[in-house]
């Protein structure tokens, strides 16, 4: 039970406590340039840190920086570029140096504080980052449980509140299930994969127009390539067929949102879209300074027209309730010190089951790192490389992912050294069916995962 108290994790990072801190809140719609004003003070910094979800966003910062003369350089899971005496670093958010001091911090898309998976990443960063200004840009549903969290750490807030920069407006009727009304400017929004390529096709079967496709499980470089393609007006891809995954890295020049559906699988059900996530996708419908200085949004089922209306005509939506959080290191090598004989996954079994939290926090889902801790459970290995193999970006149900993190711990057990080439075998040419490509999509996943364990 000592172990597995969790109420006061702004203790956790003591040196940040030593700091007088600043932290000054950019919040807004999508399109509002919330996320603009803090890179601007950090490009003036001397010393300072971006920490984004996407490593394509991470990218995109240290490009934009490098380019204004601002030197930085690139921290991610898959890739690092550091250059002596570069005092700036674009990171993804689960890579933010907390045993540096700097004088700025851009904290993006703060309100995934809140997710289920990955929330523990922000507060660590919230909490821990070593900043006297730390900018945090994201939706305003963050504020309340920001400024609660500011009050045990010590730190002042600023609210610094933005107004979208274009209009946006619901259409009056959906498409009536059918895509004869379809527009260049246009991206459909699905939620499956299947889909994604089943509602390109039938776009395509009209004669008219290409459509460009992003979903999440392309690679980063790819998403990039096809939101090029779909920018770009004379590449001929006049149309997108999308994910959420549009909702936030890339920049893309959209006339219309339209929602195949409103409601997703969530991995157990199919459950409605927040009105945030509809907020979030829906609005990046006329992005400011591109040819779309409005915006639209409709549904393919005039059914669920009046949820879209409902959930974009509502001002505040809830408050985030609590911040995420993740077992350390440290607490769980204490946790295998009083429980000697259980496996990792069941230490962390037992730390779900004991875990003591204040209301402003919660313990993100683990099943996923216990999945992996079962996979490799067999295989000689300290409890910190197993702390941090858990941790790794790999899935346990993908037989080409499993197959392979059973490689790389073995290795990491018995001290030898794999050549990727070994791991990986990649088609000779395009791949022409839906199971290669998804096997391609593995095969990338396998090498992003060799990456980040190297």
């Amino acid at each position: 039970m000592k172990f597995s108290d969790l109420r006061t994790p702004a203790e956790w990072y003591p040196e940040a406590r030593q700091l007088k801190r600043q932290i000054i809140l950019h919040v807004g719609p999508t399109n509002s340039g919330k996320t603009y004003s803090a890179l601007k003070r950090l490009e003036q910094a001397k010393t300072g840190v971006y920490s984004g979800p996407l490593r394509l966003l991470a990218h995109e910062v240290y490009e934009r920086l490098n380019i204004a003369g601002a030197a930085c350089n690139l921290l991610t899971g898959e890739e690092r570029r550091e250059s002596d005496g570069v005092e700036k670093w674009a990171c993804t958010v689960e890579m933010t140096p907390l045993n540096r001091e700097v004088d700025v911090a851009v904290i993006d898309e703060i309100q995934m504080i809140g997710d289920e998976q990955r929330g523990w990443a922000w507060t660590q960063a919230v909490l821990g980052v070593r900043a006297r200004e730390i900018h945090l840009c994201g939706e305003a549903t963050v504020i309340p449980l920001i400024q609660r969290l500011a009050e045990t750490t010590g730190d002042t807030v600023t609210i610094n509140k933005y107004d979208r920069l274009t209009p946006l407006h619901v259409e009056k009727k959906g498409f009536h299930n059918s895509f004869s009304n379809i527009q260049k400017g246009d991206c459909v929004v699905t939620f499956s994969r299947k889909n994604i390529f089943a509602l390109r096709k039938k776009i395509e079967s009209y004669g008219n127009l290409k459509a460009a496709v992003i979903y999440g499980n392309l690679p980063p470089e790819t998403r990039a390539e096809q939101a090029k393609l779909f920018n770009d007006p004379h590449s001929g891809y006049d149309v997108l067929v999308a994910s959420d995954a549009i909702g936030m890295g890339l920049n893309l020049n959209i006339r219309r949102v339209v929602f195949e559906s409103i409601s997703k699988f969530n991995g157990k059900e199919i459950v409605p879209l927040t009105m945030s996530q509809i907020k979030q996708i829906g609005g990046r419908a006329g992005r400011f300074k591109t040819q779309y200085q409005e915006g639209y949004v409709c549904t393919l089922n005039n059914g669920d027209m009046r949820r879209l209306r409902d959930a974009l005509a509502t001002v505040n939506p809830l408050p985030l309730a609590s911040a995420g959080l993740y077992p350390t290191l440290d607490q769980m090598e204490k946790f295998a010190a009083e429980l000697p004989n259980e496996t990792f996954a069941g230490l962390l079994d037992r730390f779900e089951q004991l875990a003591r939290l204040d209301g402003d926090y919660f313990l993100c889902n683990l099943s996923s790192q216990k999945d992996v801790a079962d996979l490799i459970q067999h295989i000689d290995l300290s409890l910190q490389d197993r702390y941090t193999l858990v941790a790794a970006p790999s899935n346990a149900d993908d037989p080409f992912i499993s197959k392979a993190m059973l490689k790389f711990s073995k290795a990491i057990s018995d001290g030898t050294e794999l050549a990727l080439q070994d791991m990986v075998t990649l088609p000779s040419g395009a791949v022409k069916s839906p199971e290669k490509l998804r096997e391609l999509e593995s095969w990338h996943k396998v090498i992003v995962l060799y990456i980040w364990l190297r």
